[in-house]
């Protein structure tokens, strides 16, 4: 008979030689493992679940949307949203491998069973042309925080360009939105801010809606369009060729270095005549400017790499041959 103490001294002393019978009902290994992977499978679906509790607390849940209950943002930010190839390229993505990033909605405020767009509306637009639904994260948004989300994903995505982040700056203004809020939802510096609400007080909005996005024209250029403009007959001049179907007919950077040509060129401009040479593409590369005493030859250096230092080579030649003439 074996004493209990004995036995206790067998169960942590394996040395002890006593043997105890394996119990009869003990549970097989396979048995044990398949318990296991159940709690595993548990917890699994209990973290799952406590996830989606999270996203739906903070109105993350991605849903199916129908597109024609969607709105667009009350603040419009872009020039030609649909028109570009990038744009084209999105479609063709969504079609063969579907949405891979939700847009964020927000309940229509006016419109019951409506949602209205924060950021995405060309995923949107490109859902609506391939006649599916959107994936979408609704979230209740005041308007502030949507025009901050809405300027911050454009930001990351596609950044707008020059005039289209001084147009949406404008917008956001007459909507009554302070200047702070501006500022975060373009991300920029007060001074940048105001040269953006001074461009696009400058420049009436038939003008650029006729020009385009024009993204190769950057703040310097914008700038000096708007300085042009506002010299006397410059919306007169601007208005004789933006609606000609030649005009049209070009890109949006063409057709932004079409009018600032003519405003340069206009004497009430800057008073002097100018002549323009065009690469084999139709842009403008080297542009003189020139009055009663001197010429001015301005090469734009992005269109024609290397050219700068191509003209630079040849004119000692060109001087000399004319000057022994």
């Amino acid at each position: 008979m074996i004493k209990r103490k004995d036995l206790l001294k067998t169960a942590f002393n394996p040395e002890v030689g006593v043997a105890i019978a394996p119990l009869a009902d003990r549970v097989s290994s396979g048995a044990v493992r398949a318990m296991g992977l159940s709690l595993g499978r548990i917890g699994e679906y209990a973290a799952k679940a406590e996830a989606l509790e999270q996203q739906i607390a903070r109105g993350e849940v991605i849903q199916d949307l129908d597109p024609n209950l969607i709105e667009p943002s009350f603040v419009e930010d872009r020039l030609a949203r649909t028109a570009d190839a990038e744009f084209r390229r999105l479609v063709d993505s969504i079609g063969t491998a579907g949405q891979q990033a939700p847009i964020l909605v927000r309940p229509h405020p006016g419109l019951a069973g409506h949602y209205q767009v924060a950021y995405g509306h060309r995923r949107l637009s490109a859902c609506v042309e391939l006649s599916q639904k959107v994936k979408a994260i609704v979230r209740p948004l005041t308007d502030t925080q949507l025009v901050v989300a809405q300027g911050k994903e454009n930001a990351e995505r596609r950044n707008l360009s020059f005039i289209e982040r001084a147009q949406f700056a404008a917008h956001l203004e007459q909507k009554g939105f302070e200047r702070p809020v501006i500022q975060a939802a373009l991300a920029v510096h007060p001074a940048e801010l105001t040269r953006l609400l001074s461009v696009a007080r400058s420049i009436p909005a038939y003008v650029v809606a006729a020009i385009g996005p024009s993204p190769r024209a950057g703040r310097p250029r914008w700038m000096e369009f708007a300085t042009l403009l506002g010299a006397p007959g410059g919306n007169e001049i601007l208005t004789t060729i933006v609606n000609q179907p030649s005009f049209q007919r070009l890109n949006t950077d063409a057709r932004f270095d079409l009018a600032i040509e003519k405003l340069r060129s206009w004497p009430n401009g800057n008073g002097n005549e100018c002549d323009v040479i065009r690469n084999r593409a139709g842009y403008p590369v080297i542009r003189a400017e020139r009055n009663a005493t001197t010429l001015k030859l301005l090469v734009d250096l992005k269109a024609g790499p290397g050219l700068g230092e191509h003209l630079l080579a040849l004119l000692p030649g060109i001087v000399s041959d004319f000057s022994s003439e």
